[in-house]
């Protein structure tokens, strides 16, 4: 079985790094070894993850030439509120391996935010495919374009991240574009420290979101930066923390996976998805002053008594591991009626 892998990999993003590296781990653990990665930086996915890697442009066609089968897998692909032609790259992707007579399966994705326009190309696209999301938000949102789909886990929650000594540390994990989420980290972040809490932060998006933990940096007096190379490091760099404040899913997905307690800034569904899944709190990025103010008061409550659900999260990681039983054992090779 030669599984060929299309996503957001090789642009420097650790949460589409970390779906991968469970992805792949996963696949491993039940014979699925045979594995090639659409890649912007094929070099670096080699290095990262172990597997061959073709570019996700020029190489397509002859990496769906090789393949058996193609999955769409992992991310925030299918919206196309950040971006119209990414949408149809993906789409493209998955129309392509249908016209050369390759299986296709949608695996591990959020569906939405969709114009209508977007919604038409979707339902489009994905009939009749095996689609297994990841959140309540893009279920019901398939279900509302006649798409049979199953929940799956965010196959991140799969990795070994877990087993680091408590420390009173509280990481922020901000998101580019969000000046007001960064700026109630920030104000969160000089209450948390003058109340006796090390502070640390963590960029999961290479170049901008570095960016973002300078200015947490210079506006919060010792704050420590963490490395991130890569997505278990990453991982193991939150695990052990009182509290993880993320601006960014991931964070919340890898803190999960790690044990560890987290708290959501939600600027899109699937956040508010994944933070409903594991029980954890969430607040949508401030709009005005009064509720920044009011969401840093509520993110103090939490660090006094960190949230941390372990059955939810246990939970969540199951399905993870089940979606991906599902994938190598029934997805990948039945009919594709076994979206059902």
């Amino acid at each position: 079985m030669r599984v060929l892998v299309s996503g957001y990999y090789g642009k420097g993003n650790l949460g589409d790094e970390a779906l991968l590296a469970g992805l792949i781990q996963a696949l491993a653990e039940h014979g699925v070894r045979d594995v090639t990665v659409l890649s912007a930086d094929p070099a670096a996915t080699r290095r990262m993850h172990g597997v061959r890697a073709a570019r996700r442009g020029v190489g397509l066609p002859g990496a769906l030439w090789r393949a058996d089968v193609l999955v769409s897998g992992g991310g925030g692909l299918l919206q196309d509120v950040t971006s119209t032609r990414s949408l149809r790259y993906y789409l493209s992707v998955i129309s392509l391996a249908r016209r050369m007579g390759r299986r296709a399966v949608v695996f591990g994705q959020s569906l939405g935010p969709l114009s209508g326009a977007g919604r038409l190309a979707v339902r489009e696209a994905l009939a009749g495919l095996p689609i297994g999301l990841r959140d309540g938000p893009s279920l019901r949102l398939a279900q509302e374009l006649g798409l049979a789909a199953r929940h799956v886990g965010d196959t991140a929650l799969l990795l070994d991240v877990e087993g680091a000594p408590p420390r009173d540390a509280v990481v922020l994990v901000p998101r580019t574009g969000y000046p007001r989420a960064t700026a109630a980290l920030t104000d969160f972040g000089r209450r948390a420290a003058a109340a006796g809490f090390v502070i640390e932060a963590a960029a999961f998006q290479r170049g901008t979101d570095t960016a973002e933990v300078e200015r947490l940096r210079r506006a919060i007096p010792g704050l420590c930066v963490l490395a991130t190379p890569g997505p278990t490091t990453a991982g193991r760099a939150l695990a052990g923390a009182r509290l993880v404040v993320s601006a960014r899913l991931h964070g919340l997905v890898l803190a999960a996976a790690g044990g560890t307690p987290h708290v959501g800034i939600s600027y899109d569904p699937k956040v508010e998805g994944f933070a409903a899944e594991t029980g954890a709190p969430c607040w949508p990025v401030p709009a005005d002053d009064d509720e920044q103010a009011a969401t840093v008061r509520a993110l103090m409550t939490e660090l006094m008594r960190p949230p941390l659900d372990a059955e939810r999260v246990a939970a969540a990681r199951q399905r993870a591991a089940d979606g991906v039983r599902w994938l190598a054992h029934e997805a990948l090779h039945e009919p594709s009626s076994s979206a059902a």
